[in-house]
This record gives structure tokens, C-alpha cells and sequence, in this order.
């Protein structure tokens, strides 16, 4: 369920947010199609987390969501590091932008730039020694098959608007979520109240 973990930073000036759940890691036959709609909601800078709290609202300045892979493990979060007045509004927003790509899938335009993106750094990452060899031991350690790099690019492209929304309502549960904030308890205490019962935070 839903939880929110305050950790106390008397008079800070912004809050650090990180909305998150456990998901599924690189070795799962739909980890490319969740790390592309990953990127569609907050992974790249023209993603729509981004456009939202940053370029619109600007509560914050580099919002940015991620898969953090680990053997057989992995979570999916949002992180921004907001102003501490608006530590509840960019919440909404967080949760709005989640509920809007589950609800429709994104256009064309939109997921392509998306894919343009993650493929770039796919090219940049594969250009030299050391990045080979990193994308080697990513796929050692994952278990992953022997075609990975040369398939990576193709299943990339293969990712429909209809996947993504699919992918959100599957794995990214905006009602599982664990919110923890990072910042002056007494200010931000009452604006996430409405996003999640209380839990217990740890230093």
C-alpha cells in the first residue's frame, strides 16, 4: 500500500522527494519496453515529468525517474528536489503524470522521441572498450541472452504507444508506492498528508 516516510531537515529550504516500488529487473521479457516508457515519463529531459514540474510549474530543476537494476531485483522511482512550499503540489503532479500515461497512451511523436533518446546513449555507450566491456558484464551478470546487444535496438523501436500504457498499468502502481521526503517536517507534514498514510522513517 501506499506509504509516506518523512525524514526530519529542520528549516531546509527544498524537500527531497522519491516516489518508488520495487519492479521488474533487466532479465524479465518486458524490462526494454518498461525502460522505454521509463524514459516517456521521467527518464530524459524532454519526458513528461520534466515538462511538468520543471519547464511548467518549475518546482524543481532536474526531476528525473530511473530503473535501478540489481541481480534479480530492481525499483522504479521519481526524484525531484523541490521547493519546500511546493512539496505537495509537485506530488500531485508526480501522481497526475503516472495516472495520465496509464489512462492514455502517448502519441507517436512523443514515444519516438522517447526511443531517439534511449537509443543515442546506446551508441555512445557501445563506442569505445570500457563501455563494451560494461555492456558485457551488465549482460553476464543479468543472465542475459547472447543476442542482447544486437537485438537491443529492435526491440527498442518495437515499442508501441499501446505498450507503454499497458506497461504504466502494469508495473508502475501509483497506489503501491512508497513516498519518502526529505525536509523540514514541520512545513511539508500537512502537504503530504493527502498521498499516504504515515510510515516510520529512518535516518
Amino acid at each position: 500500500e501506499r506509504a509516506v516516510y518523512i525524514v526530519d531537515k529542520p528549516a531546509a529550504v527544498q524537500t527531497t522527494l522519491i516516489v518508488g516500488l520495487p519492479t521488474i529487473d533487466a532479465s524479465n521479457a518486458d524490462a526494454i519496453a518498461l525502460s522505454v516508457t521509463n524514459n516517456v515519463l521521467g527518464g530524459y529531459f524532454s519526458s513528461r515529468m520534466t515538462t511538468n514540474i520543471r519547464e511548467s510549474k518549475g518546482y524543481t530543476y532536474s526531476p528525473f525517474s530511473q530503473i535501478s537494476n540489481r541481480y534479480r531485483d530492481a525499483v522504479w522511482a521519481q526524484n525531484a528536489d523541490v521547493t519546500t512550499a511546493v512539496t505537495g503540489a509537485s506530488l500531485k503532479e508526480i501522481f497526475y503524470e503516472i495516472d495520465r500515461l496509464q489512462a492514455e497512451a502517448p502519441s507517436e511523436a512523443e514515444l519516438d522521441s522517447a526511443k531517439n533518446y534511449m537509443l543515442g546513449t546506446f551508441v555512445l555507450r557501445n563506442s569505445d572498450r570500457s563501455g563494451i566491456i560494461g555492456q558485457l558484464e551488465f549482460i553476464n551478470f543479468h543472465g542475459l541472452p547472447a543476442d542482447y546487444l544486437n537485438t537491443y535496438v529492435g526491440k527498442v523501436r518495437g515499442v508501441t504507444p499501446a505498450m507503454v500504457q499497458q506497461m504504466t498499468r502494469k508495473y508502475i502502481d501509483d497506489t503501491k508506492v512508497a513516498i519518502v521526503a526529505v525536509g523540514d517536517k514541520k512545513v511539508i507534514e500537512e502537504q503530504v498528508k493527502p498521498y499516504g498514510p504515515a510510515g516510520t522513517a529512518v535516518r
